[in-house]
C-alpha cells in the first residue's frame, strides 16, 4: 500500500506555486455549486492546506504556565510597540515592514494564572516540553512523514502583535509523507502529499482592533499546536473541505489532539492558472471552505483580466510612479455626500489620488458584492489603520455618491484625462500619506495581476486583505534554544503503538455494515470513540445507533451550548432495548434525546417508558366523517393517543387500522 502510495505521489507535481501560466480569461464567472471538477481543471485550481491543531498537554511549550486554560480576568496590562529585524542575509521581510507601517499600539491583557516572564520576552525559555515533542512524533508518523534526527527550534516573525516577542518559535519534526485520500472528487484512489509537521507555539487571543490599537488576551500563548503542511493537491473546493476533515481526523486519532472551539484551525493556499500563490488565514470551520476558495478562485480570474487589461493599454510601473495626488481643501464643501462634509468638520484632510490607464476598472467585480475598488479599501483600512466608513470612494463605483460635476471638478484639480481613474480617501494627514502611498503600490500589484498577500475570511464568503504574504526572510535560527536530539527510544515507543487510522476505521465500519457515506462521517466523527465502545454487534441496531448519534448530538449541542458526550453506559440500555426487541426503532431519536437532555433521570427509566406496549386498541367510536384518508388519519390519532415513541409500529397500526376500516385509497 505504502509503495503504491509514493508511486502515485511521485507523479505530482512539487511546487507551491501554479504549474500554469495561460488562464482561461473567457471563462464565465459562476457562482459556487454551478461547476464540475472539469471545470476547476479548466481553471488550473489547485489548493494546499496548512491545519494547526492544538495539543493536549498540561503545560505551555516553553514555559511551565498551564494550558488550555481560557480566562476573562486581567490582572495587569502591557503597552508594545514592534519594530523588524534584519535577517541573517541582511535583509527585511516585506511581511514586517508592512506591520510597522500601521505603527500599532499592541495591548496585552495578562492574568497571573496563565502567563510568566517568559511569554514578554523576559526571560529566556525553557527547555522545550517533552510530552508535546513526543505527540508530535506520533502525529508525524500517522502522516507517514520522515522523522527528523534533531529539533532545531527556528524563529517565525510576526509584526501584528500576536505574539509579545515578535517572533514564534517553531521545530519542523517531519517531512515527505502520504495519506490515502479517498473523498476526492476525482477518485478514491488519490493520495494526499503532506510536505512537512512542525510543532509550535499558539499565538495570543485578539480582542479588538480598532485604528492603530489592537489589544491581546496570552491565555492561549505559547500552548502548544502542531503544524501539517500539504502540498497542493487539492483541486476542487469539496476537495478542500475533505482534506481538511481528513488531516483534523488523523490528528485527533492519535488521541493528543485538543477539541473544542478554537483548537483547531487552516490557513488555505489557492491559486488558479496564471496566479500567484495566496494565503487564507484561520478558517475555523471546514463548511465555509468550499464556498471561500471558490470564490478566491475567481477573484484570481478577474484580477488576471485586470492585468490583461492594463498590459493592453500599455500601463507601466514607472507610469504608475508618476501618480498626481491633490489634497482638495474645501473643494468639495457642500458636496451633499455626509462622510465627506463630516471628514471636513472634523479637520480631516480629503486627497485625490489619480491612477493612469486605469479608467473604468475600479467598477470591475473581483468577488460576489466586491469590486476591484475594494481591493484598494482593503489595503488602505488595514495599513493605514482608518477607522471611519467609509473613507474611501472610487468615481467608477461610488454608487451616484457624488454628482457628476463634483467629480469633473476632482479630476481637474489631478488634471486626470479620459483613461485615467481617480480614487478620493479622507482621514487625519499622516494616516493619509500612508494611505496614498499604499494605493499607488496596490495599483503597482494590479499589473502583476494576483498580489502575493495574506487574507481574512468574511462570514459572507468573501476576502478582504490582511497583510502582505511573508517570505523567507522572516525565518532565522532560535539562539536561546539548544538542538535537541531525538532519542531512539522516543522514535521506538512511537513505532511500537498500533493507532487507527481515519481510512481504516471507516473500512470498518462498512464492513460492519454501515453505508460507505455513513460510515465516513463516522470515521471522522468526534463521537467516534463512544460509537466504537458501545460495541454493537447488530447490523441494523448498529445503523440506527449511528444515525440516531449523527442526527442528534449536534443538535442537543447547539440548543443546550453544552458540548459533551455521553457516558457509553448511559446509552446503553436504549442498545439493549433495542436489539431485544423491546422498543420499535422508529423511537431510537426520541429515547436518544431524553438521555442527552435528562442527565438526572435513570436510562434504564427513560427506556422503559418507550417500551413496546400491547395494550389492545380501545373500541373506536364512530368516525365523524365519511372520506377514507381523514377517517385513517382520526382512527390513526385515537389509537396512538397516550403512547410513547418506539411503544408501537406505526407502520403495522396502519395497516390493522387501514383492514377494520375498509380499503383506503393513498
Amino acid at each position: 500500500m505504502v509503495d503504491r502510495l509514493s508511486a502515485r505521489a511521485s507523479e505530482l507535481p512539487n511546487t507551491d506555486l501554479n504549474p500554469r501560466d495561460d488562464p482561461p480569461l473567457d471563462f464565465p464567472d459562476r457562482e459556487f455549486g454551478s461547476l464540475t471538477a472539469s471545470d476547476y481543471a479548466e481553471l488550473g485550481f489547485q489548493c494546499g492546506l496548512e491545519v494547526h491543531q492544538q495539543l493536549h498537554t498540561a503545560r505551555k511549550l516553553f514555559c511551565r504556565c498551564p494550558a488550555g486554560r481560557f480566562v476573562t480576568r486581567t490582572d495587569a496590562t502591557v503597552l508594545r510597540h514592534m519594530r523588524p529585524t534584519l535577517s541573517e542575509l541582511g535583509e527585511y521581510d516585506g511581511c514586517a515592514l508592512m506591520e510597522f507601517k500601521t505603527r500599532k499600539e499592541i495591548v496585552y491583557l495578562l492574568e497571573h494564572g496563565t502567563v510568566c516572564t517568559y511569554e514578554l520576552d523576559d526571560t529566556p525559555p525553557f527547555p522545550i516540553d517533552e510530552v508535546a515533542v513526543r505527540h508530535a512524533l506520533r502525529i508525524s508518523r500517522m502522516f507517514d512523514l520522515q522523522l527528523v534526527s534533531e529539533l532545531q527550534v527556528m524563529r517565525k516573525q510576526y509584526l501584528d502583535g500576536s505574539i509579545p516577542t515578535g517572533f514564534q518559535r517553531t521545530a519542523l519534526i517531519g517531512i515527505g509523507g502520504t495519506i490515502p485520500f479517498h473523498d476526492s472528487e476525482l477518485g478514491d484512489d488519490q493520495v494526499l502529499r503532506i510536505r512537512q509537521l512542525t510543532l509550535e507555539e499558539d499565538s495570543c487571543r485578539e480582542v479588538s482592533d480598532i485604528g492603530h490599537r489592537i489589544t491581546f488576551r496570552t491565555d492561549r500563548l505559547g500552548m502548544p499546536l502542531v503544524e501539517t503542511v500539504t502540498e497542493p493537491d487539492l483541486r476542487t473546493p469539496h476537495d478542500v473541505a475533505a482534506g481538511g476533515r481528513l488531516i483534523a481526523a488523523v490528528a485527533r486519532a492519535s488521541g493528543h489532539a485538543r477539541r473544542g472551539s478554537g483548537s483547531g484551525r487552516q490557513d488555505v493556499n489557492v491559486s488558479i492558472a496564471g496566479s500567484r500563490r495566496v494565503e487564507l488565514k484561520g478558517v475555523g470551520r471546514h463548511a465555509v471552505l468550499p464556498r471561500l476558495v471558490h470564490n478566491e478562485a475567481f477573484r484570481h480570474l478577474n484580477l488576471l483580466r485586470i492585468r490583461a487589461a492594463l498590459r493592453e493599454r500599455g500601463i507601466t510601473a514607472d507610469l504608475l510612479d508618476g501618480c498626481l495626488h491633490a489634497d482638495l481643501g474645501g473643494l468639495l464643501a457642500g458636496c451633499g455626500f455626509a462622510p465627506i462634509e463630516r471628514a471636513a468638520r472634523d479637520g480631516s484632510v480629503l486627497r485625490a489620488v489619480r491612477l493612469p490607464g486605469f479608467g473604468t476598472l475600479l467598477g470591475h467585480r473581483t468577488q460576489p458584492g466586491r469590486t476591484f475598488a475594494h481591493e484598494f479599501a482593503e489595503r488602505v483600512r488595514v495599513i493605514a489603520c482608518l477607522t471611519t466608513r467609509p473613507f474611501l470612494l472610487a468615481e467608477d463605483d461610488d454608487g451616484g455618491a457624488l454628482a457628476a460635476a463634483r467629480w469633473r471638478e476632482v479630476r481637474m484639480a489631478v488634471r486626470a484625462d479620459a483613461e485615467d481613474a481617480v480614487l478620493l480617501v479622507w482621514g487625519p494627514r499622516e494616516d493619509i500619506d500612508t494611505a496614498s502611498h499604499e494605493i499607488v503600490l496596490r495599483a503597482k500589484a494590479a499589473l502583476v495581476g494576483v498580489p502575493s498577500e495574506t487574507r481574512q475570511a468574511h462570514p459572507d464568503g468573501t476576502t478582504g486583505f490582511e497583510r502582505i504574504l511573508p517570505g523567507p526572510q522572516r525565518m532565522y535560527p532560535d539562539t536561546d534554544t539548544p538542538p535537541l536530539p531525538i532519542p531512539d527510544a522516543w522514535v521506538a515507543e512511537v513505532e511500537s503503538r498500533t493507532v487507527e487510522l481515519p481510512w481504516q476505521r471507516r473500512a470498518r465500519y462498512i464492513a460492519k455494515g454501515l453505508p460507505a457515506p455513513a460510515a465516513r462521517r463516522m470515521a471522522h466523527s468526534t463521537w467516534a470513540e463512544l460509537y466504537d465502545e458501545l460495541a454493537i454487534e447488530d447490523p441494523p441496531t448498529a445503523r440506527r445507533i449511528a444515525f440516531a448519534l449523527e442526527a442528534r448530538l449536534p443538535h442537543f449541542w447547539r440548543s443546550s451550548g453544552v458540548r459533551t458526550l455521553p457516558a457509553a453506559e448511559r446509552l446503553r440500555p436504549l442498545v439493549r432495548a433495542l436489539v431485544e426487541g423491546r422498543m420499535h426503532p422508529s423511537g431510537t431519536n426520541w429515547v436518544l434525546d431524553r438521555l442527552l437532555r435528562e442527565p438526572d433521570t435513570a436510562a434504564s427509566d427513560i427506556v422503559d417508558a418507550h417500551r413496546l406496549d400491547d395494550r389492545p386498541a380501545d373500541p373506536l367510536p364512530a368516525s365523524p366523517t365519511t372520506d377514507a384518508n381523514a377517517r385513517l388519519r382520526w382512527a390513526m390519532g385515537r389509537t396512538l393517543r397516550g403512547r410513547t415513541r418506539g411503544s408501537f409500529d406505526p407502520q403495522q397500526i396502519r395497516t390493522d387500522l387501514s383492514h377494520s376500516l375498509g380499503e383506503v385509497r393513498e
